[in-house]
C-alpha cells in the first residue's frame, strides 16, 4: 500500500498512463472580495492513452467560460515526497503558487504565498476527507481537502490588470481518479461572518460493486474545530430540496445538525474528466450566497453553534435534474 494514501495533497498518478486524471483546486479572493478566482492545475490521460497532457484551468467570478491552457505531458513534473508540481514555468504547492501564462487565451503572471493552512486531518485509519474509503482501490474519484481556509500574500497580473491578494483568503482541495460522478453537488465557502470559518459539502453518485449509492461528505470548520458529517461516520442526509434557483440541504449526525441553503446563480463552464479525458463539461459559480446553520442536539432542544451567511461560495450542481431528484433522504 502506497504511503501516499496518508498524503492526499501529493501527486498520486506516478504509475497511471491511461484513463486517469488528477487536479488541484486553488480558490483565491482578495481582501476587498471584488476579485475571486480559481486556478486548477492538473494532468489528464485519456482512456486509450493517446491524449496525455497537463493543463491549467482558470475561472473568474464573472467569466462565462473558464480558460483551459493545455501543456505537453513532458512539461509536468512533481515531487515524490510532498505536494510540489510544475507545469512548464508554473509552480504549485500548499504554500506557494507561481503562474506564468502568456498566450492568446490569457496573460496571467504573479506569485502568491499561503499562511496557516487548515487541512482536513489525516489519521491512521481515516487518511483525510475520504475516511476509510481512501483505502478502497477501485473508487471512481477520490477527494482531498488541503486547506479549509488560509491567508494570502502576493499579487497577480491578469490581462494587464494588477490584483493585490495580500490580506485575502484562500481554499484548496483536489480530486483524482478516472471520472467525476454521474451527478454531484458541491458547495464551498470560507467567507462567513467569522473569519477562519469554512464549509465544504459534496454529495455524489458513487459506483459500487456493479451498482451505485449516493454518498456525501461535509465539513464545517469553526473556532478551530472541524465538525464532520459523512456517509462513513453514520451521518444522514435528512433533507434535499433542489429548485431552479435555490438549493437546500440538511445533514444530521448523532450530535449535530447542519442546515444549508444556497442561491444558484449563473455559472462558468469548466472541463471535467470522463475516463481520464477532460472532455466533460460542468458549470461552477464562485458567487453563490449560502446560509449556514449548525445546531448541537440535546434531549429536548437544539442549541445554535453557528448561524450566518457565506459569500462568494463555490457551487456546482452537475448532472440531470431528474437524477438529482433521485437522491434519497432519511428524515
Amino acid at each position: 500500500m502506497s504511503g501516499n494514501i496518508w498524503k492526499p495533497a501529493v501527486y498520486h498518478g506516478s504509475h497511471k498512463m491511461k484513463g486517469y486524471f488528477e487536479g488541484w483546486y486553488f480558490k483565491l479572493a482578495d481582501s476587498s472580495e471584488r476579485n475571486v478566482i480559481a486556478i486548477i492545475p492538473g494532468i489528464s490521460f485519456s482512456e486509450d492513452g493517446a491524449d496525455a497532457h497537463a493543463f491549467i484551468q482558470v475561472v473568474d467570478s464573472e467569466g462565462k467560460t473558464g480558460k483551459y491552457i493545455k501543456y505537453n505531458i513532458n512539461d509536468f513534473s512533481y515531487s515524490k515526497k510532498d505536494f510540489q508540481i510544475y507545469i512548464g514555468p508554473n509552480y504549485f504547492s500548499s504554500q506557494k503558487v507561481v503562474v506564468d501564462i502568456e498566450n492568446e487565451l490569457i496573460n496571467f503572471t504573479g506569485e502568491l504565498t499561503f499562511q496557516n493552512i487548515k487541512p482536513w486531518p489525516v489519521k491512521l485509519l481515516s487518511p483525510g476527507v475520504m475516511g476509510w474509503y481512501a483505502f478502497v482501490p477501485f473508487m471512481q474519484c477520490y477527494h482531498g481537502v488541503l486547506s479549509f481556509d488560509h491567508s494570502i500574500e502576493g499579487s497577480l497580473r491578469i490581462n494587464g490588470r494588477n490584483i493585490d491578494f495580500t490580506g485575502g483568503r484562500g481554499y484548496m482541495e483536489k480530486d483524482w481518479g478516472t471520472s467525476f460522478p454521474r451527478y454531484h453537488i458541491w458547495i464551498q465557502t470560507n467567507h462567513l461572518d467569522t473569519i477562519g470559518s469554512s464549509l465544504m459539502v459534496s454529495i455524489a453518485n458513487i459506483p459500487w460493486f456493479g451498482s451505485y449509492f449516493d454518498g456525501f461528505i461535509a465539513g464545517f470548520y469553526h473556532d478551530d474545530y472541524l465538525y464532520k458529517f459523512a456517509t462513513y461516520t453514520g451521518a444522514r442526509l435528512t433533507a434535499l430540496d433542489h429548485e431552479k434557483d435555490r438549493l437546500a440541504v440538511q445533514i444530521t449526525s448523532k450530535k449535530y445538525r447542519l442546515s444549508i441553503s444556497a442561491i444558484i446563480p449563473e455559472g462558468t463552464e469548466l472541463r471535467a474528466p470522463v475516463l481520464g479525458d477532460m472532455k466533460g463539461r460542468l458549470s461552477e459559480s464562485l458567487q453563490s450566497n449560502v446560509s449556514v446553520s449548525l445546531f448541537e442536539k440535546g434531549h429536548n432542544k437544539e442549541t445554535i453553534i453557528f448561524q450566518g451567511t457565506g459569500r462568494h461560495a463555490g457551487l456546482e450542481i452537475s448532472g440531470k435534474a431528474e437524477d438529482i431528484a433521485t437522491i434519497k433522504v432519511k428524515p
